[in-house]
């Protein structure tokens, strides 16, 4: 894997990204608590794209807002991946989200739908969250601020990973606790917080226009495959993939599962 990184400018912030490969430009939006190191097994293995890895803001190398460090909506997430579009003179992308990746792609597919080239959606909903739980991320954002991120692993990765995954490869547990524990305090808050605040992106669903895939572990208990198939079944003309042995991060637990239908869905495109 040869990835350049680099540094751009939006909405006044200092923002990080990895730059690979020489084809059309695929951008992952990574989940919460985690940066753009989460995208390690799909950089450079789905096929002739330019993988562009962004570090949200708050998250990785990126900064968060010193001016409104309370809150990142998903909002806010998709102007700073257009502005990297802007930043390396990308036209249109494909845009692949998973969790709050996806919740910033929804809205990246709201704000900016002539800059879409196709959809990707995996481990991830469109609807808001429910009043239980708006008030557990916004109990999150304030925990994480008094206590650090150290409680972070044990509070959230049991939910991240699937059962598989959890008893048969222990160092994956390992390196996303890792990762869960090096997540800035303000970042996950103001993160917590913006995916408290987002509006409800169903009705969006009826009017995409470029082809989607909707991707789920079958094992994922934050975002179930109930709620992936809903999705999908909304969005004319959408496919729907079910990964075995994965629960909400899986392109980490079933990389090659993952990968191989991401890459199926991709080459579909090259007439788009």
């Amino acid at each position: 894997m040869n990835t350049k990184t680099g540094t751009y400018e939006s909405r006044g912030l200092h923002l990080s990204f990895g730059d690979s490969g020489l084809g059309a430009p695929l951008l992952l939006l990574h989940a919460f608590p985690l940066s753009s190191r989460m995208w390690e097994p799909q950089v450079d293995r789905l096929g002739p794209w330019r993988s562009l890895t962004p570090d949200l803001s708050g998250f990785g190398a990126s900064e968060t807002n010193p001016e409104t460090p309370e809150i990142n909506e998903m909002s806010d997430f998709a102007r700073d991946a257009a502005a990297l579009l802007d930043h390396l003179g990308i036209d249109r992308a494909v845009v692949l989200g998973l969790s709050m990746g996806g919740y910033a792609a929804l809205a990246f597919a709201e704000a900016f739908p002539d800059r879409l080239r196709g959809l990707v959606l995996a481990d991830t909903r469109s609807g808001a969250d429910a009043p239980e739980g708006r008030d557990k991320r916004l109990a999150l954002a304030r925990d994480v601020l008094e206590k650090g991120s150290g409680f972070l692993p044990d509070a959230l990765v049991p939910k991240l990973l699937g059962a598989g995954t959890k008893a048969s490869n222990p160092g994956l547990v390992e390196q996303v606790r890792g990762w869960v524990a090096d997540a800035p305090p303000a970042g996950v808050a103001a993160a917590s917080r913006g995916m408290a605040a987002r509006p409800d992106r169903t009705a969006l669903l009826a009017g995409i226009k470029v082809p989607t895939l909707v991707i789920v572990g079958e094992e994922d208990e934050l975002t179930p495959p109930a709620e992936s198939k809903a999705m999908a079944a909304a969005i004319p003309g959408a496919e729907l993939a079910l990964v075995p042995g994965a629960g909400h991060l899986s392109n980490l637990e079933q990389a090659e599962t993952f990968n191989r239908e991401v890459s199926r869905f991709l080459a579909g495109l090259k007439n788009v």
